[in-house]
């Protein structure tokens, strides 16, 4: 089985790429997703969360817009978060590996944003960074969510700045998948991909 890491910075686009990936029946490991339901009530991680981010928890749920603002204000929140939620989401990644080769399939997507910084990248056949422009990527985090929910620019330009550059990614990468242009351009370059991975496989 060959396994796909797929990664990119805030609102490059790797949603809609891992969306072409799954409509190829290939299956996806949503990290941000794995993220979310673990954070949720019910979740691995909340009670965690709630002891070590107080203010971030209201009436026993996650008040996200919070938890965000503490994490651009502290410095040493973003590592307290990262100790408690990665080593969760890694043995959700190891399950999905190992129903994916039982069901005997051909290949797989680990769609994790910060592949690279968490050297996940080294356990992937291929690497595949999704990029666009960064005025792109700016405007569209500032879409995301609603009224009050929504990021300022300032807040979208303070997560732009904590994360790795492109030119690093790149360099680290095996494909480019630009985003910046049509959705038709980018299902072309993901069926270029596929059509090359299985070619040499």
């Amino acid at each position: 089985m060959q396994v796909i890491g797929l990664t990119g910075g805030m609102a490059a686009g790797k949603s809609t790429v891992a969306s072409l990936f799954r409509q190829a029946h290939i299956p996806v490991f949503d990290a941000d997703a794995v993220v979310r339901k673990l954070q949720g009530p019910r979740g691995r991680a909340f009670p965690f969360i709630a002891q070590h981010f107080p203010k971030a928890v209201k009436n026993n749920q996650l008040d996200r817009t919070v938890l965000r603002e503490e994490v651009l204000s502290r410095p040493e929140a973003l590592g307290i978060l990262e100790k408690i939620i990665h080593p969760l989401v890694r043995q959700e990644r190891e399950l999905f590996l190992r129903r994916c080769r039982a069901r005997g399939k051909r290949e797989c997507v680990l769609d994790i944003p910060l592949l690279m910084e968490i050297n996940a990248d080294q356990e992937c056949d291929w690497v595949v960074v999704v990029e666009a422009p960064y005025s792109t990527r700016l405007a569209r985090i500032r879409q995301r969510g609603k009224g009050n929910v929504r990021m300022s620019e300032k807040q979208a330009q303070g997560f732009l700045k904590r994360q790795m550059s492109d030119e690093e990614r790149r360099r680290r990468a095996d494909f480019v998948i630009k985003t910046g242009l049509s959705k038709a351009n980018t299902v072309k370059q993901v069926a270029r991909f596929l059509h090359h991975i299985r070619e040499i496989a």
